[in-house]
């Protein structure tokens, strides 16, 4: 009785199982922690948020000049060390706040942990969207691998950009 061997092996050696499990085993070691901690995630995400917060400013502000029901006011940027807010008054006291027109709630976004925001205060957009004065709103954040990230409103355009 002759038995027959195949000629080819099927399956992987030992060299490439190891070789698969140490590769597998880097990335894990790089992608795992950078998903485990959401605050570079938060970090970005208020930055997009804020942004449009300014933007939704100057877009109220264009709005009611257009809508001559509406008194003519200008539309107050404020920011502080917890958030941006969108006013009718420099003090963003209340009834004084512009509300979101998706939600109905007041136009802001909140600082998350480990940011900051610079400089605190507050500028206008009139009638034509153009703001009070050129501004750049820079975020600063404490979280590892997080870079610092500006908005800038340009001064005759109103135009809010990276």
């Amino acid at each position: 009785m002759v038995l027959h061997r195949p000629s080819a092996t099927i399956g992987f050696t030992v060299v490439e199982l190891v070789v698969v499990l140490t590769i597998a085993g880097i990335v894990a070691l790089v992608a795992i922690p950078r998903f485990m901690g959401p605050s570079g995630f938060q970090s970005r995400g208020f930055y997009d948020q804020a942004k449009a917060t300014v933007r939704m400013a100057q877009k109220v502000a264009i709005a009611e000049r257009a809508n001559a029901t509406l008194p003519k006011t200008l539309v107050f940027v404020v920011v502080s060390a917890t958030g941006i807010q969108v006013c009718r008054a420099a003090g963003c006291g209340a009834g004084t706040q512009v509300l979101n027109p998706a939600t109905g709630a007041p136009l802001a976004a909140t600082v998350p942990s480990g940011v900051t925001l610079s400089p605190v205060g507050n500028f206008t957009f009139d009638g034509l969207g153009r703001p009070s004065a050129t501004l750049t709103i820079t975020l600063t954040s404490t979280i590892a691998d997080d870079p610092a990230r500006q908005i800038v409103v340009e001064a005759e355009t109103g135009y809010v950009h990276p």
